[in-house]
């Protein structure tokens, strides 16, 4: 069996109405369009991704988790959900009221009831978040200059569908479920990923299916909003598919996105992202060097004594630092390779972004070649 919901049960919160009546009812009340992030998180609130959380987080509840790591309720939970909002919006709101929902296009999607608003106290958010209030760190300069002053609060639902940048294989949390089930998975490992497929991350879940009991992988794609510089969502998912048809077993791999913001907050991200894959059933969650992690801001194995702290009730299965080991003739690590550094080819993002741009070979050591031909077609590159 999959695992169980993060605190027991999925709170999901979708209410499909047709547009008339969506219309009536927010006829005469405030509506608003949010900020990207908030946009994001309103959806997975709603469709259980986010559970045990069924809205965004009140003043107190924002406190807890950035002092305590906890909800309310004593669960741990490492990144604060926030509705920021600005000092006009802030004026209108009223507690108690239901305010609506508008997507980029302008109509309305859902609804928030409200049941507080507050200042928003940014250094302390930065600090306990991300550890810095440096505006080189994405996150914190989307704070300080894309996020309102203020915030609201309460409980979140949703009216429609609404087309994100991975539709084709956006997830919600039953469907995968589902799928699991269909497919016999009982125990399931789910990878997190933000950038097309190297040799590295090919050994990480390749390896990870080998651990016993383990019945399939859940390639789970972060495609909504990544930081300046990133790959676009369709090149992350276009990679990705030639990746699995040509390297791994179609009955043991499931591909699915994720449209949420990234953060990049290092270990704390990384708990926060295992406990949405439990959400969707995973049971085990791999956990490489630097995960979530973005410039020098966190040490490279943070997240790995962060899962030693908090149990959140899936297994992590940690891996060291990968490489091409010229002398091994292959993929390996620093916990077993015993060469020295002179033989070791690091794989790194950076530099193959900076290949593809000046459109230099990728050594199939470091890439497959039909992801990077993929990539080559160009716009990959946001």
């Amino acid at each position: 069996m999959v695992n169980s919901p993060y605190g027991g049960k999925l709170k999901i919160s979708v209410e499909l109405k047709d547009r008339e009546k969506i219309d009536d009812h927010a006829r005469g009340a405030l509506s608003i369009t949010p900020f990207t992030d908030f946009f994001y998180d309103s959806l997975k609130i709603s469709d259980g991704s986010y559970s045990p959380i069924e809205g965004f987080m009140s003043e107190e509840e924002v406190e807890s988790v950035i002092k305590k790591e906890r909800l309310l309720s004593d669960l741990p939970w490492t990144i604060p959900i926030i509705f920021a909002v600005d000092e006009k919006v802030y004026a209108k709101v009223k507690e108690g009221e239901e305010i609506f929902l508008k997507d980029p296009n302008g109509e309305i999607y859902g609804s928030i009831n409200v049941d507080g608003k507050f200042h928003l106290r940014k250094k302390e958010i930065a600090i306990g978040v991300y550890g810095t209030h440096d505006p080189k760190h994405p996150n914190v300069e989307d704070l300080f200059n894309n996020y309102g002053d203020f915030a609201i609060s309460g409980k979140v639902r949703i009216f429609r569908e609404v087309p994100l940048p991975g539709n084709r294989y956006e997830l919600h949390p039953e469907q995968a479920r589902d799928r699991f089930k269909k497919m016999g998975w009982k125990n399931v490992v789910a990878y997190q990923a933000r950038n097309p497929p190297h040799v590295a991350h090919e050994y990480l879940q390749k390896v990870s299916l080998e651990f016993p009991g383990i019945d399939g992988l859940l390639i789970h794609l972060v495609v909504g909003r990544l930081k300046k510089g990133d790959y676009s969502a369709d090149a992350i998912l276009n990679s990705y598919e030639a990746f699995i048809d040509n390297y791994h077993k179609k009955e043991k791999t499931m591909l699915g996105s994720l449209s949420i913001t990234m953060r990049y907050a290092g270990p704390k991200a990384a708990i926060f992202l295992a406990i949405v894959r439990r959400n969707f059933g995973a049971t085990h969650y791999i956990v490489g060097r630097d995960q979530a992690g973005v410039g020098n801001f966190y040490d490279p194995y943070a997240a790995h004594k962060k899962f030693d702290e908090m149990d959140i009730g899936i297994i992590p299965l940690k891996f060291r630092d990968t490489f091409y080991c010229r002398k091994c003739r292959g993929i390996t690590s620093d916990n077993v390779c015993p060469h020295s550094p002179e033989y070791r080819m690091i794989i790194s993002q950076t530099r193959i972004r900076e290949m593809l741009k000046q459109g230099e070979d990728i050594p199939e050591e470091i890439m497959r070649p039909e992801v990077t031909a993929v990539l080559r077609k160009g716009g990959s590159i946001d």
